[in-house]
This record gives C-alpha cells, sequence and structure tokens, in this order.
C-alpha cells in the first residue's frame, strides 16, 4: 500500500481499494458525458461530483476526487477559449487571478529582507517558493475556470435549480447513510462498509459515539456531508418538504460533526433575527458577530459546563450530543488554551496556525503563502497525530474555517477583496434567496464548502431569474467570462 502521509485513509484491502480509487475517474466521466449531452448543467455537474468525494485516488493524493478531475477538464477548456480569444476577464476578477501571486510576492520579499521564520525539511527551501504554483495551477485556477463556465451559462442555471439539485441529492444521500448503517451495524464488515463509502478511521466504535460509526453517504468526510445537510434543510423547510428534512437532520445529528449545530445555528440566526436586512454584508457580519457573542458566553461558563457534563458523561444522550463539544473546552490534558474569540479551535487544525500567527503577526498581512503550511515549523504540532509526517515534511495542512484559510494563506489585505467581492449578489434575488446567500458565506466561515459558496455566490450575482416567481431577467452587471 502507500508509502507516505496517506497510508491510513486506504482500505487494507486491495481489491476495495482498488474500486475506490477507480470510481473518481468513472464518475467524472460519466458526469462529463452526461453534461456534454446536455443531460445535466454544469451545476448539477459539479454537485454531484461534490457529493462522490468519498471515493479519491489517494495513490496520487486525497484531492483528487471526480470534482478535481472536472475540474481541470474545465479549466483546460477555459484557458483554450481564454487563449483565443472567446473569453475575456473584468478587471476585479483579474485581481482576484492574482491576488495568490501577489501574496507569495510579500512573502518572499519578509523572508528575504526581514524575517525567515519558516522550516524547511530536507532543506528544501526551493519548494517554498514554487509549491504555491502547484496549488494555484492545481486547485485555484480550476475554481476560477468553473466560476467563468457557470456565467457563461447563466441563462441555464438559477438558484432554485440549485436547490432543486440539492434536494436530490439530499435525499439519495440520506438513503445512502441509511444503507451505510444497516450494512455496518449488521455485518460489522469494514470492506464492505469502504465500498459503500465510509473511512475506515469512522468505524472506530470507541472514538465514533454510541453507533460505533460516523456516516458521511458519498462526501468526502462526515463533516462535510452534514455542512451540505445543513445548507440543504432551510430549502427543504421552505418547501415544506418535512419528512425529508426531518430524515435529514437525524443522519446529520448522525454524523457526529460540531459544525452542523453551528451551521443550524447560523441559519436561525439568518432566517429570523436579520431575515428583513436587505444587505447581505450587513447579514453576514451581524451573523457572524452574535454567533461570537454566544461563543464567548459558552466559553465564560465552560467550568460550569463541564461540571455538568461529567455528572452526566454516562447518559447516552449526554455522550452523543455533548461528548465531542466537551473534549473541544476541555484543557486539563493539553494545559494549552485552544480558545480564540470564544471558538475551541481544533488542537490538530486550526490551532497551530493560529499559535504561529502569533508569534510571526507580520504575517497576516500576507499569509505565508498558498500552500505553505508544509513549512511551518514542526514544534507547533507536537502532540498531534501528524507530528511525525510534519517533522518529514509529508502532506499540507487543511483548515475546516475557510474564511481563516484565506486569512492564513493569502493575508488580510487578500482577505477584504475576497470578501468584498464575492459578496456581491443581484438586485432581482428574493428575499428567501439573499437570506440563503448570506448564511451561505458564513456557514464557510466554519466549513469546508469552497465549491458550494462559489456556485452559490456566482448565481446570487448571475443566475436566471425565475420567471414564475416574479423575477425578470437577473443582473449580469459583473462579467467574468462570456
Amino acid at each position: 500500500m502507500m508509502e507516505g502521509g496517506y497510508g491510513g485513509f486506504q482500505s487494507e484491502n486491495l481489491f476495495v481499494e482498488s474500486f475506490r480509487e477507480t470510481m473518481p475517474l468513472l464518475v467524472a466521466g460519466l458526469l462529463l458525458y452526461l453534461y456534454y449531452n446536455r443531460r445535466l448543467n454544469i451545476v448539477d455537474t459539479l454537485l454531484y461530483a461534490f457529493a462522490t468525494e468519498a471515493y479519491t485516488m489517494l495513490v496520487i493524493g486525497p484531492t483528487f476526487t471526480a470534482t478535481f478531475f472536472i475540474g481541470i477538464f474545465v479549466f483546460i477548456d477555459q484557458a483554450h477559449r481564454l487563449f483565443t480569444g472567446r473569453q475575456y476577464i473584468r478587471r476585479e476578477y483579474l485581481l482576484l487571478l492574482m491576488l495568490p501571486l501577489l501574496s507569495n510576492i510579500a512573502v518572499f520579499l519578509i523572508t528575504q529582507l526581514y524575517k525567515d521564520p519558516f522550516w524547511y525539511p530536507g532543506g528544501r527551501a526551493y519548494a517554498f517558493y514554487t509549491k504555491p504554483i502547484y496549488f494555484y495551477i492545481k486547485t485555484y485556477l480550476p475554481l476560477f475556470a468553473i466560476g467563468a463556465r457557470i456565467i457563461q451559462e447563466r441563462e441555464q442555471v438559477s438558484l432554485e435549480g440549485f436547490f432543486d439539485t440539492v434536494k436530490r441529492i439530499t435525499r439519495i444521500s440520506v438513503i445512502i447513510a441509511v444503507i451505510q448503517i444497516a450494512a455496518q451495524l449488521s455485518f460489522h464488515n469494514i470492506e464492505l462498509s469502504e465500498l459503500l463509502g465510509l473511512q475506515r478511521r469512522y468505524l472506530m466504535e470507541d472514538i465514533n459515539g454510541p453507533l460505533g460509526l460516523r456516516v458521511q453517504a458519498w462526501f468526502s468526510e462526515p463533516k462535510i456531508f452534514s455542512a451540505f445537510l445543513s445548507l440543504a434543510l432551510p430549502v427543504l423547510i421552505r418547501d415544506r418538504q418535512y419528512r425529508l428534512a426531518g430524515a435529514a437532520f437525524i443522519i446529520a445529528v448522525v454524523t457526529a460533526s460540531q459544525t452542523f449545530w453551528i451551521n443550524m445555528l447560523a441559519a436561525g440566526i439568518m432566517f429570523t433575527l436579520f431575515r428583513g436586512l436587505p444587505p447581505v454584508r450587513v447579514k453576514i457580519l451581524g451573523t457572524l458577530g452574535v454567533i461570537i457573542g454566544l461563543f464567548m458566553l459558552v466559553a465564560a461558563s465552560k467550568e460550569l459546563l463541564l461540571k455538568q457534563y461529567m455528572a452526566n458523561r454516562n447518559n447516552a444522550t449526554y455522550q452523543f450530543l455533548f461528548e465531542r463539544s466537551a473534549y473541544r473546552y476541555d484543557n486539563e490534558i493539553w494545559q494549552k488554551n485552544n480558545i480564540i474569540l470564544g471558538i475551541p479551535l481544533q488542537r490538530d487544525m486550526e490551532l497551530p496556525i493560529v499559535d504561529f500567527l502569533k508569534d510571526e503577526p507580520y504575517l497576516l498581512l500576507s499569509g505565508y503563502g498558498a500552500g505553505n503550511s508544509t513549512f511551518i515549523p514542526a514544534s507547533y504540532f507536537f502532540g498531534q497525530l501528524n507530528y511525525e509526517n510534519r517533522v518529514a515534511g509529508v502532506g499540507g495542512h487543511n483548515l475546516n474555517m475557510r474564511w481563516f484559510f484565506i486569512l492564513a494563506e493569502f493575508g488580510g489585505i487578500a482577505l477584504i477583496f475576497f470578501f468584498w467581492i464575492l459578496t456581491r449578489s443581484s438586485s432581482t434575488l428574493l428575499p428567501f434567496q439573499r437570506n440563503y446567500f448570506a448564511f451561505v458565506v458564513v456557514c464557510f466561515f466554519f466549513s469546508q464548502i469552497d465549491l458550494l459558496w462559489i456556485i452559490v455566490t456566482l448565481l446570487s450575482a448571475y443566475g436566471r431569474a425565475q420567471v414564475n416567481e416574479g423575477i425578470y431577467e437577473a443582473n449580469t452587471q459583473f462579467v467574468l467570462g462570456h
């Protein structure tokens, strides 16, 4: 099997792993075939690919999914259109294209002229300046190309069409999740569960809750699955599909993801307290402010809450709902504060990056460079499961909190531009659509839903209006491609 940082993610069964690593190409090929035969539009194609990322070509890397291959295909097509003069890029989006380059130049100047706080495994200092290029080509440009393709097809796509596909995927995914639960609880066969899309690390009974597993349907992670379901629930409730909404809620709870509850809190705030406010950015910042305020209140009362949990820790309900939250807030073992603005950061994900930026605050302006988390000194990860990989310089470091990810990798100046440009919306959006757009942006703060955020952002600015709802041609003032 694989030697390196991802061997623990692979199946121990060669047949199962071969099946799992073949699926991304098969799914991408099928979806592209349906897309070019006009059976699916670009948004549907991307959503279905996103919902199958449990299957990945780990022999190459964990991000080589059906979504990746479709993104690369779209990028090549868009590059050809650009070079043949059939597409142009507006100034503000050209700035977005250049932000990673500007960030990398700033980091280069800082390390050469002021201070170099980074660590180069094996003395590979050159990789520090070349890795952002790899990230740019592999991740950033395909997402940009996907955005251009969505705008080119703006007459065929809309937010309401997006909602319909989300509901369809939710129904299918709930069925898959039920099958996964039934198969694992009935047969206790890890290989069978892996074939069905589950990962071995989420089948450990001692750490995965009362059911002994965390379902993910065919999504890449349980937390991504729960984030998707949290985005589906407001739509299902609006359309009065209460049975499916109830089933989706139960399955989301079984994912044991803390992010789901945060997203539900954001939904409650967005669709009640701020539903009447028209400016999208006010909705976003107001909701984030309320959430942070509630987190700070919980953090101030954490000793009392932990005492209450410890007194009831043998209760199945307390274990199911609060065990992971209590672990986040309990620092008795770690002896290290992981709470920032009341939010308990994950000790193996955001916290090492926060500690590094606390020690090197000047990097908050430029970021440390796209994809350069590998070069953060391994000492910041001491005591974590990935510490040996960090010492060996194997793999990168992912962040679930995506607005923080942009801040860390590209810097605060880039974050402002990203937020300002990518929170625009058409004046023809209905109130629910406007609230939903703001809700997705808030969820992006806590969840790794990059593709969904981009889709909703562009549909909110350029998507076809719903004539049957009294809305006419969407405002297409901002042009990325044509």
